[in-house]
């Protein structure tokens, strides 16, 4: 599996923006979970399209299965992190709180998909 250490480093971000949106403190523009939920989408959005290894599933087996449960993934962080800019009243995600563990998640399980790709494409 290649990319450890972009898979460290994507990690370490969700971390960093996780413990900033959920500590009572404002660490840069961050100053709430809301805010948090807004910058990881943003992130996680940049990050799978400048990622290589996301362009490969989709372009190489866009109906493979790892490439169907990114899509999945994708579409729910891109869904949480719409109800928490336009403040949707969606009843599990209209939480900030909720909503920013929900995006990690996905952010998580994604980059975890991408690390796959070098086995399915060749």
């Amino acid at each position: 599996m290649k990319g450890i250490a972009i898979l460290a480093a994507e990690w370490l971000i969700t971390g960093l923006i996780v413990y900033a949106g959920l500590s009572d403190k404002q660490i840069l523009f961050i100053n709430g979970p809301r805010s948090a939920v807004i910058t990881l989408g943003a992130i996680g959005f940049a990050m799978c399209m400048i990622m290589p290894t996301i362009g490969k599933f989709i372009s190489g087996a866009p109906a493979h299965p790892l490439t169907i449960m990114g899509y999945i993934f994708g579409t729910i962080a891109l869904l949480t992190t719409a109800v928490q800019i336009f403040k949707w009243k969606i009843p599990v995600l209209y939480d900030p709180r909720i909503a920013l563990l929900v995006v990690a998640g996905c952010v998580v399980i994604k980059s975890i998909i991408g690390r796959f790709a070098p086995l399915v494409i060749k």
